[in-house]
């Protein structure tokens, strides 16, 4: 018998078996943040495909060498798979035995997500840019108006790795708290 009736409630507590807790996972659709980044994939792909299914008669598609349109639809692919991977990458259960193990394998698997994320947004919104720029009569306003999107590109891909670099290295700390 214990005096401290935090830890005597706790020891009595009768964990719920793992069946029940997956069930109610499945009637509630799951855990909320899967369900955000499901729905965001969902809408961004859905973007992307729409984008690609009116791209040729919206924005003269089949006037413009075949070379850009594979290049085109190969960006906008490129970024949809790296959503897709992000998304199984957040979905993925942890494999390692005990937590410590798992942690240093998410973390990996993040640093590399991380450059891919960045890395197909580059090439993405890099082949974007070359379909919409080829065929332009270039003057210097739109030299300024390319550098300025060029610049915003640059800041987002910035922002976006910083962003990876705070949540791996929150893991990070997480990992070496765990070890002391």
């Amino acid at each position: 018998m214990t005096n401290d009736p935090l830890k005597a409630a706790w020891q009595q507590a009768k964990l719920p078996a793992r069946s029940d807790l997956s069930a109610l996972l499945r009637t509630r659709g799951g855990h909320p943040v899967m369900s955000r980044i499901r729905r965001q994939l969902i809408l961004e792909g859905g973007c992307y495909v729409l984008f690609l299914l009116v791209y040729y008669d919206f924005f003269d598609g089949h006037t413009r060498p075949l070379y850009l349109n594979i290049i085109l639809v190969l960006s906008v692919a490129c970024m949809l798979v790296q959503h897709i991977n992000g998304y199984l990458l957040a979905a993925g259960r942890l494999k390692a035995p005990d937590i410590l193990q798992s942690l240093q394998l998410k973390v990996r698997q993040l640093q590399q997500y991380a450059w891919l994320s960045v890395g197909s947004r580059v090439l993405g919104w890099g082949g974007i840019l070359l379909f919409f720029c080829s065929g332009i009569n270039w003057t210097t306003p739109k030299y300024w108006l390319l550098a300025g999107i060029t610049i915003a590109i640059v800041i987002q891909m910035v922002l976006l790795w910083q962003l990876w670099q705070r949540r791996i290295n929150r893991i990070n700390d997480t990992l070496l708290a765990l070890k002391e």
